[in-house]
């Protein structure tokens, strides 16, 4: 599934890597042109983007916001187009060792689906934090403070 956003231009320096036990790792370089990972574990049928935000506090309005970006993500109170169907798929985010990751579980054959709104969330996270907290962004990813 992440194979086709590559092949339409949409990541750079795409790198799939087998790591075993059904687990298979993406490098590429996609939003402020950082080097990003995804794992996507077929034994789980989950997608981990593992430490997306680096150095946030459990307790941080940042992460307090991202949070809340994805519960609403199932919300029926989201429009249908930015909604995320349960049945088809979730989501979480959670501190890990000091860093925001980003989980989707697919359930089913709904991968394709899981792949593109976990793409879109991960644009709408990096999104917020540009308007409500640039000088994180400023800090950690580097963005130009202008």
């Amino acid at each position: 599934m992440l194979q086709a956003y590559a092949d339409r231009g949409v990541f750079r320096g795409f790198r799939p890597t087998p790591l075993g036990r059904g687990r298979t790792s993406f490098d590429f370089q996609w939003l402020l042109g950082r080097p990003m990972r995804a794992v996507f574990d077929a034994r789980r049928g989950s997608l981990a983007f593992d430490a997306l935000f680096p150095g946030l506090q459990r307790s941080s309005p940042a992460t307090r916001g991202l949070n809340a970006i994805v519960a609403m993500r199932s919300s029926p109170r989201q429009p249908a187009h930015k909604r995320l169907d349960r049945r088809r798929a979730d989501v979480a985010g959670a501190i890990k060792g000091g860093d925001w990751s980003l989980v989707v579980t697919v359930r089913g054959r709904n991968h394709a689906y899981a792949v593109r709104h976990a793409l879109n969330l991960v644009n709408e996270l990096f999104l917020f934090l540009h308007e409500s907290y640039p000088e994180y962004l400023i800090e950690r990813f580097g963005l130009s403070p202008e």
